[in-house]
């Protein structure tokens, strides 16, 4: 895998979270994993999206209407398409941006990353909606806000709807978990979606050597996910660093003394130890 796609992705993510460039970041990740060539050439691709639709959009004052012509343009002419195999059938490359934008298809919040560059690249008020279990696009407008669903080809979604999807994952959910939830993610945030996407792709399909990669990156957007550190420990051990597997778990173990798993966390360590004891 290449190890200047991550050198690089170190580098961009340390800028302040709104200059931290989106795209970019998520090539970086395709990059790393697919071990091809540098594809960060496709940015010019969003940047010809976004001049395209230029003019058509500078002509709109309605922000639904201009929302219709980036619909009209990214949907139909393009080919952009959410496609629902994607759930049934995880595939890595739907979190990979090369593949997107060269296939015109992926889950959820690529095709959302996609919507939301072109409409920053044309001074749009765009951010994300990360809700449980799908990604939206909100655009921020007066007197309230409306919510774009790149994954059905622009379909328009509601406070409602937004609170219907939340619901299906926190039956009880109270308003102010609701609003937490609706919060517009940062953009690190984003990246550490697509990253767990990958994470759970990669060991559906048992390849620890990637999934490692994704939970190293993840670690580089936020040291501090004791989650994250507790699986490093695992799948360092699982590609034969030992040491360094056992200092992640004993790291892990005196971090979260009130963790649920810290029982079976020290039972595999100790387990460790016995075996790496007589070769010392």
């Amino acid at each position: 895998m290449s190890q200047q796609a991550r050198q690089l992705f170190r580098h961009i993510i340390s800028q302040p979270d709104p200059q931290v460039p989106l795209a970019e970041a998520a090539l970086l990740i395709a990059w790393e994993d697919r071990d091809g060539s540098d594809p960060r050439y496709l940015l010019a691709v969003l940047d010809q999206f976004a001049d395209d639709l230029r003019e058509r959009i500078e002509a709109i004052t309605e922000p639904r209407g201009k929302i219709a012509a980036i619909n009209r343009y990214l949907f139909d002419q393009q080919g952009f398409h959410g496609d629902p195999r994607s759930y049934e059938q995880p595939d890595p490359a739907n979190s990979h941006l090369d593949h997107v934008l060269l296939q015109r298809s992926g889950l959820p919040i690529m095709l959302s990353l996609v919507y939301m560059e072109v409409g920053w690249r044309l001074g749009l008020p765009l951010s994300g909606m990360s809700l449980p279990g799908h990604f939206l696009v909100r655009y921020t407008a007066l007197p309230n806000d409306f919510y774009v669903d790149p994954f059905s080809s622009g379909g328009m979604w509601s406070q409602a709807d937004c609170e219907r999807q939340i619901g299906m994952f926190h039956p009880e959910a109270r308003p102010d978990l609701v609003r937490w939830l609706m919060t517009p993610p940062s953009r690190g945030a984003i990246l550490a979606r697509i990253l767990r996407n990958l994470k759970q792709t990669y060991l559906a399909r048992d390849d620890t050597r990637r999934t490692l990669a994704c939970v190293e990156r993840l670690m580089l957007l936020n040291s501090g996910d004791p989650g994250e550190l507790r699986d490093r420990g695992l799948l360092r051990f699982r590609v034969g660093s030992v040491y360094p597997a056992l200092e992640d778990l004993d790291r892990y173990v005196r971090q979260n003394p009130a963790a649920d798993d810290l029982a079976r966390i020290r039972a595999f360590a100790q387990e460790i130890l016995t075996r790496v004891a007589p070769l010392n």
